[in-house]
Formats: C-alpha cells, sequence, structure tokens
C-alpha cells in the first residue's frame, strides 16, 4: 500500500514543482523613481531571456535587453539601459517574493510584480 501511494503522489508532486513556472515573468512596476522618469516598468519573458523595459520620461520608450536568473540564490542581472542611455547597462539584484531590488551604478529601483506595463 505504502508503495503504490508513493506511485501516485511522486507524479503529482514532480508536475507541482515543474509548473510553479519562472517567477520574473511577466511585468514588474517601478516604486521608487528618480524625479526625470514617470513611470518604469520591466516585462521578463517566461521562455527565454529577453526582457522589455518601458521608460515613461518626456517621451516614452522601450528598451530590449536580456536577464539572468539564479534560482537558488535568486540573484537577477538585467542587461538593458533600464533608466535610459545615460546610465548603467547592467543591473544587479535579488528577487525576494514579488518585490525585486535591481542596482545599476549608483542608481537603484524597487519593483513590485503585477499590473500593466502601460
Amino acid at each position: 500500500m505504502r508503495t503504490r501511494s508513493l506511485v501516485v503522489l511522486a507524479p503529482l508532486a514532480l508536475f507541482a514543482a515543474c509548473s510553479a513556472g519562472n517567477p520574473l515573468a511577466g511585468t514588474w512596476k517601478a516604486e521608487v523613481l528618480p524625479a526625470t522618469v514617470k513611470k518604469l516598468a520591466i516585462e521578463f519573458a517566461e521562455k527565454d531571456d529577453r526582457v522589455l523595459v518601458h521608460i515613461d520620461d518626456p517621451d516614452h520608450r522601450h528598451v530590449n535587453g536580456h536577464y539572468t536568473y539564479d534560482a537558488v540564490s535568486k540573484a537577477v542581472t538585467v542587461t538593458a539601459k533600464v533608466l535610459g542611455e545615460a546610465k548603467a547597462e547592467t543591473w544587479t539584484g535579488t528577487l525576494a517574493g514579488d518585490v525585486l531590488e535591481l542596482t545599476g551604478g549608483t542608481d537603484k529601483v524597487k519593483f513590485q510584480k503585477g499590473g500593466s506595463a502601460h
């Protein structure tokens, strides 16, 4: 009986672990912004390493980039001009649930998961 229970439960546990997906996938909106930026959001692709940054400053711009995520340490690296051309291209940080803090050069931005990029 015990062996049969393990045979039935093991695939269910494996399915649950695999269906958790990429915790970064989706839209993340910035909570605290530099004065020159009205709105900032990052969209992480679920199935590859692409990222799209939405910058709403005097002009609305989109910046393409890439990211890496280490599930063990929760470390995130984004390679994109998150705050525009005059700012850092490499941003690093840590994922903590639905909060992502990224630092690029001397700039730091805190993002909250959810919502729309526009």
